[in-house]
């Protein structure tokens, strides 16, 4: 792995819903549900694990709207298990769903 993954809490949103990727000297921002849009491994690794949701207009609202609905609930815990894969790394999801995981770095050696 190359690069860290950052993902923050908000303070009025727990679980944490952003993912920041350094993966050298520039770093890109994915809100959950979203990829970094840079094609890297780590956006491939979310896209394998569901966690990118269809947006507009690439999608119409109502597909949009129908997929949140059926795997919303489920987003921390797809992006938590993207980021793992990537990182190879685990993740305690009952930390993730509690929201008792205010961030996570993870940074090579």
């Amino acid at each position: 792995m190359t690069g860290m993954i950052m993902c923050p809490k908000r303070s009025s949103a727990p679980p944490p819903d952003l993912i920041i990727h350094a993966p050298g000297a520039r770093a890109y921002r994915a809100g959950f549900g979203t990829d970094t849009g840079q094609g890297s491994a780590l956006d491939a690794a979310l896209g394998a694990a569901g966690a990118v949701f269809p947006s507009m207009p690439e999608a119409g609202e109502a597909e949009v709207v129908t997929y949140f609905e059926e795997h919303g609930e489920r987003l921390p815990e797809l992006v938590f298990t993207a980021v793992g894969a990537y990182a190879g790394v685990a993740v305690d999801q009952d930390a993730v769903k509690a929201g008792d995981l205010p961030g996570t770095l993870i940074a090579p050696a």
